[in-house]
C-alpha cells in the first residue's frame, strides 16, 4: 500500500510561503486587519510544513499533514522542545493561537492592534515564531 502524499513538494511550499508573505504585507499595508491575521496563520502553517519536510527529510508530506492545527504542526516540526523552553517564543505562539483560526475566512472586524500583536508574534527578534522557524527551512 502506497503512502498518500500531498501534491505540493517542498519547493512549491517555499514558493507559496513567499507569495503568502507578499499578500500578508499587502493586506497590512491596506489596513485589512482581519485578512492580514488570516494570512498570518496561513503563513505560519506553510512555514511549519516546510520545517516538517526538512525535519523528516522528505520532499512531500503525507496527507495526514493537510491540517490547519498549528499546535500539531509545531509539535511535528521537531521544534517543540524550543517552544517548551523559550517563554518568549511560547508567548508569541500563544498570541497567534489566540488571534487566528480558519474561521476568520467568515469574519471581519479585527483591529489594527490585534493585527500588530500578531505581526509582533511572528516577526519579533529573536523570538518571533517565524523569525525562529526561518533558519529551519
Amino acid at each position: 500500500m502506497a503512502l498518500k502524499l500531498i501534491k505540493q513538494d517542498v519547493q512549491t511550499l517555499r514558493d507559496a510561503f513567499a507569495e503568502r508573505s507578499r499578500e500578508y504585507d499587502s493586506l497590512r499595508a491596506a489596513g485589512n486587519w482581519a485578512g492580514a491575521i488570516l494570512h498570518a496563520g496561513v503563513l505560519l502553517e506553510v512555514a511549519l510544513k516546510i520545517v516538517i519536510c526538512k525535519h523528516f527529510k522528505v520532499q512531500r508530506l503525507p496527507t495526514a499533514f493537510q491540517v490547519h492545527d498549528l499546535e500539531f504542526l509545531f509539535y511535528c516540526s521537531g521544534q517543540q522542545s524550543a517552544l517548551d523552553t523559550n517563554k518568549n517564543l511560547q508567548n508569541n505562539f500563544i498570541a497567534i493561537l489566540d488571534n487566528w483560526s480558519m474561521t476568520l475566512r467568515y469574519e471581519g472586524a479585527k483591529s489594527q492592534t490585534e493585527s500588530d500583536d500578531v505581526d509582533h508574534a511572528l516577526f519579533d527578534i529573536p523570538d518571533g515564531v517565524l523569525t525562529f522557524l526561518t533558519p529551519y527551512f
